[in-house]
């Protein structure tokens, strides 16, 4: 499998076109839809993993849960520059990691490294593959910003383990062997602020923001806000009982429609009728499989890594409540890193839809049209298709909402169903019932109904 095969889209947020007529029903959330592929690995997280050595595992338990498949070392002929290019991004040696730059890549590479390291990282990768095509690329990212390090003991798969922020960068080279140089980099079906130009990059507590140069008011400006929403959604997903992981967000912010769509799509085109977005959270690449060039303090596998969200445009119309929407996706990614095909939208932007409510950022309102998609169809209001297109969107997104806050305001647990719908890869409204007859698909109705 080439790596420009497992490339992540966005989950992009679609404008708040009815803000005209209910300014409260509508935020602005992330339509999820992951292009990645690979094994999607059960976690039952967030419940604690015994604390302890390894040594002093259960009598029988062959290995912790922290070294599961996919981090055995891969023996390789990887050339020097791989080894150093490595050795640079584990060390911040910007000297050895441009020495391996000529012609159009040495402006390129620095540019990638001097943003990068603006936002701010400690250690990172570079993996170099084969696309389909014959033509070279490598898969290179860093911890950025706030990386996500579960602890050992935590139980999750990556226990112990740093996240990265991985993307697909086209190559070409020059020379061989010891010899070996990039000669130019420029980004694969994926673009992000960075690759665009320098940027302006504002940090607090928990959030870093950032912009290219020109639009360096937007991040002055809005900084402040991003940090606010940040505490708050690490504070809602805490008390419900999240074990979180990370401790900010990095978010890059645009207010050209132009921006915002090349970073939203990069190389795609995009296809009539697709949502219409104010912010999207896109989850990015881990290194693929460990081996001798790669920090062994990274998580590797085929499952996401970190997470960047991107405010567009859109999001004006309320900046907390698109900033809280996109950091749940940000830790909802975090505490489930799984892969596309294994679990539906609702998952996803049901939960990033109640953090709204239950932070209070919006509130439920059961508009006519609503009541009457969940009484018609049930949990077919937020089948997957319905996240796409307009107009059965706002139905899907209301009605996932909806689902989850039934189960909060009657006895469920809101975040064990957010992680399981996602690590199981089951639907929202059947791993409620299952949990109490109180959740069922009919009681939900009537609780819509009621409202």
């Amino acid at each position: 499998m080439t790596l420009n095969s497992l490339t992540p889209a966005p989950t992009p947020t679609p404008r708040n076109r009815r803000a005209r007529i209910a300014k409260l029903i509508i935020a602005g959330v992330t339509v999820l839809c992951l292009g990645v592929a690979g094994l999607a690995a059960y976690v039952n997280w967030p419940d604690p993993y015994p604390v302890g050595a390894a040594a002093s595992l259960p009598a029988g338990e062959r290995d912790p849960l922290w070294a599961d498949r996919n981090t055995t070392v891969e023996t390789s002929s990887h050339e020097k520059i791989w080894h150093d290019m490595n050795t640079a991004l584990q060390t911040q040696d910007r000297e050895l990691f441009l020495s391996y730059a000529d012609g159009d890549a040495k402006g390129q590479l620095a540019l990638w490294w001097d943003n990068l390291s603006a936002i701010g990282w400690t250690t990172g990768y570079v993996s170099p593959n084969t696309d389909a095509d014959g033509s070279q690329v490598v898969t290179i990212g860093v911890d950025l910003a706030f990386p996500a390090n579960q602890m050992r003991g935590s139980g999750a798969i990556d226990a112990g383990l740093i996240l990265t922020q991985g993307f697909t960068y086209k190559i070409t080279t020059a020379g061989s062997d010891d010899d070996l140089r990039i000669t130019s980099f420029v980004p694969g079906d994926v673009i992000m602020p960075w690759d665009d130009g320098k940027l302006y990059v504002e940090r607090r507590d928990h959030v870093v923001l950032f912009a290219l140069e020109d639009e360096r008011a937007l991040v002055t400006e809005h900084i402040d806000e991003a940090e606010r929403s940040a505490v708050e959604t690490i504070d809602l997903a805490t008390k419900m009982g999240g074990e979180i992981p990370q401790t900010g967000f990095a978010s890059g912010i645009t207010g050209s429609d132009e921006r915002f769509e090349r970073w939203r799509f990069g190389t795609e085109v995009p296809t009539e009728g697709k949502v219409d977005a104010s912010a999207f959270a896109r989850p990015s690449f881990r290194p693929y499989q460990a081996s001798e060039i790669i920090d062994p303090k990274l998580a590797v596998g085929s499952e996401t890594g970190g997470t960047t969200v991107i405010m567009g445009p859109g999001a004006a119309y309320d900046f907390r409540l698109v900033f809280i929407h996109e950091f749940a996706h940000a830790i909802h990614f975090t505490a489930a890193p799984e892969l596309s095909w294994s679990y539906s939208k609702a998952s996803m932007e049901g939960f990033a839809r109640y953090a709204e409510y239950a932070s209070g950022a919006s509130e439920f309102v059961a508009y006519p049209e609503l009541k009457n998609a969940v009484a018609t169809l049930g949990a077919g209001a937020f089948a997957d298709e319905r996240f796409t297109m307009e107009p059965d969107v706002h139905f899907a997104y209301d009605s996932a909402g909806s689902c989850y806050l039934f189960v909060a305001e009657n006895g469920g647990d809101p975040w064990a169903l957010a992680v399981d719908a996602v690590t199981q890869g089951r639907d929202i409204t059947d791993l409620a019932a299952e949990t109490s007859p109180t959740l069922s698909v009919a009681n939900w109705q009537q609780w819509v109904a009621g409202r």
